[in-house]
């Protein structure tokens, strides 16, 4: 919960935060002149929040990494804005250093620290969407309680991921596979974390009438560990890297891991109810959602046939 609050601080509340102060110091300058530089310097921190939240991995990396750089380059601006907008000297050297500081913390991170800025990067936007899970993977093995321990289910996965990265970036070298393939391969991954989840869900046997106590404690520690599983997997594929063309079929997946994410939290509520009538109710809500899940998926499924097929076409012509 606390790994949720700081995701949830520095994703969301830090950067729109910075924004929100930047455009009420635009409009509360004394002079017009001072009123339209910060409005067009609050339209440049805008547009970066656009492209954070909007364009997921496609100029920064959507994670806590991203939104940190984000917010560094936010306070450049602001500290620019509060440069115009002070008439004291001292105000004014305060905000050039800060200026001046945030310019390098966001030069740091963008090339020394992390990849996190994409045009700056050795890496390619769909390798670093891998990583983006594979630390999300690491931050939710600390929410199931192992304390950083991947499961071995998670070891598989995790391999697979990165032997289809370390294949699609051959493949690309060779020219041979397509920004559309990369994004299967990735996608395939994540559906077999979605068939793990909801294997685990069927595998859950229904709770008994007698049950004790110590033992309803332990089969809803099962559950809250496949909710985690299925709330991380859902950011995972919040945060994957999709061509521009897949837009409409990325949100049928999207649709898919948002189903497998409301059958986990049932199977949780589940287990936490102790009224035979309300834990039916959340029986066959899980149940519902999973056969939505289906829905979605072969949507999805339909939808990337007429892109490959038509991919296929344009090559050939």
């Amino acid at each position: 919960m606390n790994q949720q609050i700081a995701d949830i601080a520095l994703m969301m509340v830090l950067p729109l935060g910075i924004t929100f102060t930047a455009i009420l110091m635009s409009v509360s300058a004394d002079t017009r002149t001072q009123k339209m530089l910060g409005v067009f310097l609050s339209i440049l921190i805008v547009a970066m929040d656009c492209i954070f939240y909007f364009a997921k991995n496609s100029f920064i990396t959507y994670n806590c990494d991203g939104g940190l750089l984000l917010s560094f380059a936010s306070l450049f601006f602001f500290a620019i804005i509060s440069f115009i907008r002070f008439e004291d000297r001292a105000a004014k050297a305060g905000n050039i250093f800060l200026a001046f500081f945030m310019l390098s913390a966001f030069m740091g991170i963008a090339y020394w620290d992390r990849p996190t800025f994409i045009p700056t990067s050795d890496y390619t936007a769909a390798e670093l969407a891998a990583m983006n899970s594979q630390y999300q993977d690491y931050i939710a093995s600390f929410e199931n309680g192992e304390g950083g321990k991947i499961l071995p289910n998670k070891s598989r996965t995790s391999a697979k991921a990165a032997s289809s990265v370390a294949s699609a970036q051959k493949n690309r070298e060779d020219g041979s596979l397509s920004r559309m393939e990369s994004y299967l391969v990735d996608a395939e991954t994540v559906i077999k974390r979605m068939t793990d989840i909801i294997n685990a869900i069927d595998n859950f046997e229904p709770l008994a009438s007698n049950i004790s106590e110590a033992e309803r404690e332990q089969r809803s520690s099962q559950a809250l560990a496949i909710n985690n599983n299925a709330v991380a997997l859902n950011k995972k594929v919040l945060g994957l890297f999709h061509p521009h063309e897949s837009s409409e079929a990325h949100t049928e997946l999207i649709q898919a891991s948002e189903c497998v994410r409301l059958a986990a939290y049932a199977l949780y509520s589940y287990t936490l109810q102790e009224n035979p009538e309300q834990q039916l109710i959340l029986y066959r809500q899980s149940r519902d959602q999973i056969a939505q899940m289906k829905i979605y998926l072969k949507r999805f499924w339909n939808a990337t046939e007429v892109l490959q097929s038509n991919n296929q076409q344009q090559t050939e012509q």
